[in-house]
């Protein structure tokens, strides 16, 4: 009888410790946060997400200014830049992204986890998630097809930045909220997801 306990217990310690193991692209991004200094009141990485994010999918053109790419530049080489960890994970999404468009093969479970990792790290650094991480982790679920998860996110996103346009798009998209349409198509008819 004192065998089976043995095993059991043996057992029921290796799934745990197999559940609670990092992912792959949580030990890489680790690996890299543990050569990045952390500042969690510099806002300088925050703020950049943020200003990608409104040249890019705010903005009715759809397009970085050329100050833009110079500062996010800086800020890369820069080795007195604080949470690079975090803009290095973003890059890396995105390039998974283009790739997979290019290849026409998505890889959900990579951008899933890559765009957990995000969330969770800015909460840690910030206390907030910028809007292009909900934007991100909406077109990721949109993936799964988990409409439940999905609309919880997007709503919370819409919370967050009420103004936000990909977030209204993305809930008439793939939720058929008609509130946003008309919104959309009132305020934002310009701008290019609606050409999408």
């Amino acid at each position: 009888m004192n065998k089976y306990i043995v095993i059991i217990s043996l057992f029921l310690t290796s799934i745990i410790f197999a559940q609670t193991e990092k992912n792959i692209v949580e030990k890489t991004f680790d690996n890299i946060k543990s050569k990045t200094k952390i500042d969690k009141l510099d806002s300088t990485c925050f703020n950049l997400t943020q200003k990608m994010y409104d040249e890019v999918l705010q903005n009715e053109i759809s397009e970085f200014k050329k100050s833009t790419i110079e500062e996010i530049n800086e800020f890369q080489k820069n080795r007195k830049s604080k949470n690079t960890y975090l803009f290095t994970a973003l890059m890396f999404y995105q390039e998974i992204v283009t790739k997979s468009a290019e290849q026409k093969v998505v890889k959900p479970e990579l951008q899933r986890d890559i765009v957990n990792y995000l969330e969770k790290e800015f909460l840690y650094v910030y206390n907030k998630i910028p809007t292009i991480i909900y934007v991100y982790k909406v077109e990721t679920l949109n993936l799964f097809e988990d409409k439940t998860e999905l609309k919880k996110y997007i709503n919370e996103g819409l919370k967050n930045y009420p103004n936000s346009i990909p977030l209204k798009y993305y809930s008439y998209k793939y939720l058929n909220e008609q509130t946003y349409k008309e919104d959309l198509m009132k305020l934002n008819k310009k701008h290019w997801l609606i050409y999408l």
